[in-house]
């Protein structure tokens, strides 16, 4: 696969201006401000994210669930790159150990809007929980997120990991911790595994299911599709990043095609398990 075909862009150190201050929410990465000159010559206000020596998977896992998320028609960001970061953008980082950080980073375009945590600040988490609830249930794609993240694995679309934006409209961030954590291995990734739904616990925090279940297993059915139409690009950048720790690549690789294969039975069935 050429680069100049890629979702996932190669972005040169010379082409982030700008760089600000560290965001509030990240709490996997450090997480900066800046512009970003992309390849189209767009310019846009993007998020640089700086993953320590433990967390060193998060790069790939912000990858993968990029490209997942965009296959399933779900409203991630605009653009996403990856940077290896120069010896000029780590000084101005200004990061206490620049020792410990991985040598490439993530970046993504800002979209409009903010998550519930920032919204929110002054209220407690279940607070919270209840007016991002309202948003979501009037939200189309609440039902392919929900089969999304089941999918992936994802435990972690807390709410610090969707932006809501005046009109409603809600965007998807945030993937450095799937699948199944940020740190996982071969022997985590157990394709008919049953893994916490962190947005099911949201929305069901009170014991009311507020969505279809009918729904969320008809956007399982997409996922064999998804998969098609992303598994080039995820091959790529699985190799580039994994490509020396072959048992971690083996098995994201199945893992993910197959966990695209079962899942209207395996959604079906943990379903059926949660109280009407």
């Amino acid at each position: 696969m050429g680069i100049e075909s890629l979702t996932i862009e190669v972005v040169q150190p010379s082409s982030i201006r700008s760089i600000r201050g560290r965001t509030g929410d990240g709490k996997m990465a450090e997480t900066f401000g800046c512009d970003v000159v992309w390849s189209d010559g767009s310019q846009m206000r993007a998020f640089l994210k700086c993953f320590p020596a433990c967390r060193k998977l998060g790069v790939i896992n912000e990858i993968t669930g990029y490209l997942m998320a965009k296959s399933c028609s779900l409203p991630v960001p605009d653009k996403a790159g990856v940077v290896k970061l120069s010896d000029e953008i780590i000084a101005s980082l200004e990061i206490k150990d620049c020792t410990n950080i991985v040598e490439y980073a993530f970046l993504v375009s800002e979209s409009p809007g903010s998550s519930p945590n920032s919204l929110y600040p002054n209220l407690n988490d279940a607070a919270k929980a209840n007016l991002a609830r309202r948003v979501l249930k009037r939200w189309p794609a609440l039902c392919p997120l929900i089969a999304f993240d089941d999918w992936a694995a994802n435990p972690d679309r807390n709410l610090g990991n969707f932006l809501i934006n005046g009109s409603g409209d809600v965007y998807v961030i945030d993937h450095s911790n799937m699948p199944s954590g940020v740190s996982w291995s071969a022997s985590d990734l157990v394709v008919d595994g049953k893994y916490r739904n962190c947005l099911v616990d949201i929305l069901t925090f009170d014991g009311a299911i507020p969505f279809e279940k009918a729904f969320v297993v008809k956007a399982a059915e997409g996922h064999v599709d998804a998969y098609d139409e992303a598994k080039e690009e995820l091959q790529f950048w699985w190799d580039a990043f994994l490509g020396g720790d072959p048992l971690r690549y083996a098995a994201i690789d199945v893992f993910i095609r197959e966990r695209a294969q079962k899942g209207k039975d395996r959604i079906s069935q943990n379903l059926l398990q949660m109280p009407v």
